[in-house]
């Protein structure tokens, strides 16, 4: 009999105010999981080559000097980013009783991140617009704790395509310290709607789990309905077809808080 499959939440990290958020909440959802937390920290190809523009320049905020991007530097500052990032992980791990694993990873954020983890049962972001903070600020931005209970909304197609999802949310509803908010996108089919109906009613029989249908999918309208839910985190299948083309980049840039890709 084979062993069952080890379980992986994969972070990725940015920066050290975020990555301490995003630690902070990966460490919540592994222990209620009981899946190992891997940390990625990415190196950014695309920043790393508008660096070497002639004549991009950066005020260094220390001694309002201007001066030009150094590619080097650049690389040095990433690496003690790392570093600091690596031992944030191992602190919460630890803390948590979690096996944990730390990396660095270069890529595209923008076009490359899917596949940063493909053996992850799940990839936590943060928000797409820290992207721009990261390539347009040195400013340390402030972080926010994880409340009690989390607060997780998810989106799902009334079609059940997104099994995983489904399995995924069921599994952390039924711990008091969350609470979810199932964002629903209408589906014409009455038999799929009644077949995710009759799913919700079977695993979650005291009606924990918020349902909340989407009005409309216009990128700009659907981040605004998803804001409106305060959630600390929003939950999308890799099946979903909304991340399919820009639509989910245009979403996730207009969104306050991370995002988890559950995959397989």
């Amino acid at each position: 009999m084979n062993p069952p499959a080890r379980r992986r939440i994969t972070v990725v990290l940015l920066d050290k105010p975020q990555s301490r958020e995003l630690l902070s909440l990966g460490t919540t959802i592994a222990s209620l999981l009981q899946a190992e937390l891997e940390g990625v920290f990415v190196e950014d190809d695309a920043l790393f080559r508008i660096t070497g523009l002639p004549f991009l320049r950066e005020l260094r905020i220390d001694s309002r000097n201007e001066a030009r991007l150094d590619p080097a530097r650049l690389i040095r500052e990433w690496r003690a980013i790392a570093k600091l990032a690596r031992d944030d992980l191992e602190e919460s791990a630890r803390r948590a009783g979690l096996n944990w694993s730390f990396r660095v990873w270069r890529g595209e954020y923008d076009s490359d991140l899917q596949q940063l983890a493909t053996d992850s049962e799940m990839l936590l972001m943060g928000n797409q617009g820290a992207l721009t903070s990261r390539l347009l600020s040195t400013q340390t931005r402030q972080t926010s704790s994880v409340s009690t209970p989390l607060k997780v909304g998810a989106i799902l197609d009334a079609g059940m395509a997104s099994q995983k999802l489904l399995e995924t949310i069921t599994e952390l509803g039924k711990s008091p310290d969350i609470a979810i908010t199932l964002f629903l996108i209408p589906d014409d089919e009455t038999p799929k709607d009644a077949a995710l109906q009759s799913y919700l009613s079977q695993q979650d029989p005291h009606q924990h789990i918020n349902v909340v249908y989407i009005n409309d999918l216009e990128p700009v309208a659907l981040a605004n309905q998803l804001k409106r839910s305060a959630c600390d985190l929003l939950m999308i299948s890799e099946q979903n077809p909304l991340l399919q083309g820009p639509t989910i980049k245009q979403i996730l840039e207009c969104l306050p808080y991370p995002t988890v890709v559950v995959r397989k």
